[in-house]
């Protein structure tokens, strides 16, 4: 019975760490604002996880509701109907805009990419590793293994795609277009991703046909 009540409290505590993320970002984040938010005593907190880098190290393997990769990599699967493409390229586009839906809808996962740009880095590089792990891993076995040009650099190329799909859906926070272009309406998204697959597509297919 004792096990499963800490169980629950560090869950509590790990739950009220994502609120206060999501509600005030990094700068409200800290020991007495978490452990207002769980209803609990900080000595609990510093008890079960040590202290901030490890909780959030800790919530960072636990928080599958703001990483969205697992859930990308699903819906991806479900848009070709559990079939994967032998074309690198039109997975890479598949996934790209897959994840640019799934970022629009994530309001903290939002705030943790922005924040990496300004808060402390003890505070975002243990959230940001895990996710990057977990993403590397993960993409990998979608993706399967692919021999490239020795003068491509794939892992570059997407970093460089995946940049710009996290720029400007973050841009959203703060403005409505960029550089004239318009990101509100799913009208507007919708050229956005078409944008994105073709960049892909030109980037990969290239490459491919290279080998």
């Amino acid at each position: 019975m004792a096990q499963r009540d800490s169980e629950t409290t560090k869950q509590n505590i790990l739950d009220a760490v994502g609120r206060v993320l999501e509600r005030d970002g990094f700068r409200g984040l800290g020991i007495n604002a978490i452990a207002k938010e769980a209803n609990v005593g900080k000595p609990l907190i510093y008890r079960y996880f040590g202290g901030m880098p490890q909780l959030l190290e800790e919530f960072g393997k636990d928080a599958d509701f703001w990483m969205g990769l697992d859930d990308m990599l699903y819906e991806a699967d479900q848009e070709i109907g559990g079939k994967r493409s032998k074309v690198f390229s039109e997975n890479m586009r598949l996934v790209l805009i897959v994840y640019a839906r799934i970022l629009r809808s994530r309001p903290l996962l939002q705030e943790i990419l922005a924040s990496e740009l300004t808060a402390p880095a003890g505070l975002v590089e243990p959230l940001a590793t895990a996710r990057r792990d977990r993403a590397r891993e993960a993409l990998l076995d979608f993706m399967g293994d692919i021999e490239w040009p020795k003068d491509f650099d794939a892992t570059a190329t997407f970093a460089i795609l995946l940049a710009g799909v996290q720029y400007l859906t973050l841009r959203t926070r703060i403005s409505e277009d960029y550089w004239g272009v318009p990101l509100k309406t799913e009208e507007d998204w919708e050229r956005f991703e078409a944008a994105v697959g073709r960049i892909a597509d030109l980037a990969f297919a290239s490459a491919e046909q290279d080998k």
